[in-house]
Parts: C-alpha cells; structure tokens; sequence
C-alpha cells in the first residue's frame, strides 16, 4: 500500500489526549473514505498530549502510509494544531474534524458532496445539539450572531469543527498572522461560495472540551482582531457604567456601592486595554504561532512520513 503524492481529500485532525477515541476514529476514517472509493490521507497533528495518543498514531502510521503525523512541541491550543494540518495537507479537498469522536466520520461523504456543486467551503451544523444551555448553547448563539455580522455570512453554527473545503482556502496560512486564532471566520472571508449540511453529534458526557472561560476567551480574541474601534467600545462601557453609578446616586445607594461600580468600569477599561497592547507586543516580537517537533523520526524506527515534508 503507498500513499498518492497528491490524494482527493486530506482529512486534518487536531489531536490532544484523545488515546481513548483514536483508534475507533482512524477505522471509521478509513472505511468511510475507502467505501467513497478517493484518494485520501489522514493529517494527525498532536498539540503536546501527555497521554499516549502520540504513541497510537505513530504506530498506526506505520501500519499505514495515508496515515501522516505530526506533533507540536508543546500544547498551543486546537486552533494552533489545526493551522499545522492545514499547511501540511497534499490533497485537493480538505476535510478538518475533531479527534474525540463527538462528530461522525460517516458524515465526510455528506461534507465533500457540495463541494462538487461549485461550493468551496462546506459548513457542518450540528443538530440536536444537548450541550449545556447558559455556558455553551446560548454564548455560541451569540458568538454566531457576532460572527454573520462582521463576515456578511449566514452561517449558523460557527464553533462546530467539521468542514470540507477546497484546499486553496488554507493555503498561506502564515500570512494572516494572529487570525489564524479563529479558523472558521477567517476561512469564511477567503471563500466565495459557502453552504452548510447538517451533521450528528453526541455531546461527551462529564467534563470536555472547552469551558466556559475558554470560549470566553476565544470570544474575546475574536472581538480584538476583528473591532474596527475596540477602544470606542470599550469607553462606551466606561460611560455607561459612569451613568449607572449616577442613577443609583439619585436612588440612595451608598458610597461604597457606587466606588465599586466605578472601580469595575475602570477594571474592565484598563483588562481591554492591557490585552490589546499585549496583543500588540506579541505581534510585534514575531512570537511562533506553532512549533512542530522535529524528532519524530528519533521515536523509533519506522520508516512512515511524519515531518513538515509535503
């Protein structure tokens, strides 16, 4: 069995203490793209496990040569991971999902059909989505809502990870710098024509994925590289915190009350601030987005290809 040097679809899967799901995966992966009758490969990027998922891959790329795995020298997030894959891919269709089994891989052949209608980024939304309502459900419908407007778009479901798109949308990654922190967006701006399908979903049961304060932060980064006038936002906040302070002046509420009000508007002034200068600073000291290994090879002897080598 050899690997094509230019295979149909590349499937990209960001990998990060998933040695439970990787196995189950990699042969739903494989039946599934073998009963479509493509050329494929099965792009691993492991984002710093400390379990024993990078050890599974490497011996399951040595069982098969469409199987091709690289690892980042530390966790730099899924984001991170998935941009590694993308600049790795070989194939003309690119197909990107998470490793930990919550999506369906029976669901690749239903991603990659619009693409042959002329579509260059195909969407998945999940359906029947039981996720949390307060700390998942209802803050990514405002994510959404946020997103549709600054990318002109009607996508609905923007944090599902499993897409199909034509490869040229992931090309020259590098050079969109910090966007590369939300993929979703940023390849929404590159297509031209974007259509969704639905997909299943099985929510992970006890803790997983991301928490509140993750998306919170995905949220926040998303808003400093997208706000045209973040500072203007921000001041607006300051002032309406300001009045509200007055307002409760004028209905008796204590001195203490409304110095904390005011040290809070000041807080979250000086957070906004202090995270877009830091944003600044990191961009300009050129810090890496990712780091790939190098040692992959050294692990043991196998011969299967898992280095930046296109």
């Amino acid at each position: 069995m050899t690997a094509p040097a230019a295979p149909q679809v590349s499937v990209v899967v960001p990998v990060f203490d998933n040695s439970a799901t990787l196995d189950e995966l990699i042969d739903r992966q494989v039946q599934v793209l073998e009963e479509l009758g493509v050329s494929f490969e099965l792009v691993f990027v492991d984002d710093g496990s400390k379990d024993r998922s990078l050890e599974l891959l490497l011996r399951r790329a040595d069982d098969d040569p469409r199987i091709r795995v690289f690892g980042l020298t530390r966790n730099f997030g899924g984001q991170s991971a998935m941009c590694a894959g993308f600049e790795q891919v070989r194939g003309k269709h690119v197909v990107c999902m998470d490793a930990d089994l919550e999506n369906h891989p029976e669901d690749i052949p239903r991603l990659l059909a619009p693409l042959a209608d002329g579509h260059d980024l195909v969407c998945g939304v999940r359906e029947d989505r039981r996720s949390p309502l307060l700390t998942r459900r209802l803050p990514s419908k405002l994510m959404n809502a946020y997103v549709r407007r600054q990318t002109a778009t009607q996508v609905r479901d923007i944090g599902c990870a499993m897409r199909a798109m034509e490869a040229r949308l992931v090309r020259d990654l590098a050079s969109e710098g910090e966007k590369r922190r939300l993929i979703t967006p940023l390849l929404l701006r590159r297509a031209h024509s974007v259509t969704e399908v639905p997909i299943r979903h099985i929510a992970k049961e006890g803790p997983g994925g991301h928490s509140f304060f993750t998306l919170l932060g995905i949220a926040m980064d998303y808003y400093l590289l997208t706000a045209r006038r973040p500072f203007l936002v921000s001041g607006t906040i300051a002032g309406l915190a300001l009045v509200m302070g007055l307002v409760a002046l004028l209905f008796g509420v204590t001195t203490g009350g409304l110095l904390a009000i005011g040290a809070g508007a000041l807080g979250a002034l000086l957070s906004l601030v202090g995270e877009y200068a830091q944003r600044l600073y990191q961009v300009g000291q050129g810090l890496p987005f990712y780091q790939l290994r190098r040692d992959l090879d050294e692990l043991d002897g196998s011969t299967a290809e898992r280095g930046p080598a296109r």
